[in-house]
């Protein structure tokens, strides 16, 4: 009797461990089930996703006049790169980082199919006053200086193409101290932005119309030393100035600026106006600038005065600018630039 219950209880308890064994494993299978679900859902999402937002940068880029080859190799080099390829459409640098992946991995690029890009999205040329993103934005003729061990070489940009830029040796005839594979430099002055100092390696040297050029390799890294501390946005806002006449009274006028920046405002009084004011260079004085929702009080310090026709024109430097109203002037004057940048790509676009 003993023995068949104890046969029973263990046939019992052996049922048990295989139910027991079951229930485990189906508890498993139901979160397999559901991670995969749940990862197949993600891919699933992010491929329906990717889909819209593939066709929404096609419309945004045939809006340009893009072609679908064009548009194809933006959105494949957009994303080896990890550039927003809506950004790629509206921003030159990303375009361009972009634009080199595609010439590194393809030795055969259509260059013309880059030119007409570069064209189409109004990169083909940045504004003087904006900073080269590459090599491949200097204009054509632009002049400079060639730098070798210690001696310098008058030179001009002759031409250039997607990988290369030909400098012009300006009136110099061989032998030369330097060959292939030298490395040497170039100064040039844009006006209205900084010098640069480009670094590379001379590709070739090689005579075309009776002119030697050198063909050195296009770069994005250069070094750039800026001719004024801030961008200037020429701008006018009224402008309450507060300062001394030649009798040392006190005296308040109210003008226009002529441009503005982080740094300071340029302004212009008449003349007559202007020679019975206390205005010399290194004079302080208290301004007020009016924008259209905030007045901004600062102090000033004149940095330099010019005559302008019937004005006396000045620049003032302000001093001590801090917090919100610092905040302030260099919000502004960031979304007048960004105006500039828009209305100039968009003239680009219609010339």
């Amino acid at each position: 009797m003993d023995e068949r219950v104890n046969i029973v209880v263990d046939a019992f308890r052996t049922t048990i461990e295989h139910v027991n064994l079951i229930a485990v494993f189906i508890v498993v299978l139901i979160f397999v089930l559901i991670a995969f679900f749940l990862f197949f859902w993600e891919k699933f999402e992010e491929f329906i996703s990717q889909r819209y937002m593939k066709r929404l940068f096609f419309r945004n880029g045939e809006a340009y006049g893009l072609t679908r080859r064009e548009l194809e190799i933006l959105w494949e080099y957009s994303h080896k790169t990890h550039k927003d390829p809506f950004l790629v459409l509206e921003y030159k640098a990303p375009f361009e980082k972009v634009v080199q992946a595609y010439i590194e991995d393809n030795p055969d690029f259509d260059e013309k199919l880059i030119k007409n890009m570069r064209k189409k999205l109004g990169f083909d040329k940045i504004p003087p006053f904006m900073p080269l993103i590459s090599t491949k934005d200097i204009d054509l003729f632009q002049t400079g200086n060639f730098m070798y061990q210690n001696r310098t070489y008058p030179v001009a940009l002759y031409d250039k193409d997607e990988k290369y830029m030909y400098w012009y040796l300006i009136d110099q005839k061989p032998p030369f101290p330097f060959k292939e594979g030298d490395n040497v430099k170039i100064k040039f002055i844009r006006e209205d932005d900084a010098i640069y100092l480009i670094d590379g390696n001379i590709e070739e040297i090689f005579e075309e119309d009776g002119k030697y050029i050198i063909k050195i390799p296009h770069t994005f890294k250069f070094l750039q030393i800026q001719r004024r501390k801030d961008f200037r946005v020429k701008k006018e806002i009224p402008l309450i100035l507060e300062t001394y006449d030649i009798n040392g009274n006190k005296v308040k006028k109210e003008f226009k600026t002529t441009d503005i920046s982080i740094d300071g405002v340029g302004f212009c009084i008449p003349i007559k106006e202007a020679r019975n004011l206390k205005m010399n260079i290194g004079a302080e004085i208290n301004l007020v600038l009016e924008f259209e929702d905030a007045q901004i009080p600062v102090q000033a310090v004149i940095k330099n005065i010019r005559e302008m026709g019937k004005n006396i024109c000045y620049g003032a430097e302000f001093k001590d600018l801090k917090g919100e109203n610092k905040n302030f002037i260099i919000k502004f004057v960031q979304a007048e630039q960004q105006k500039l940048l828009k209305e100039y790509k968009r003239l680009k676009l219609f010339e």
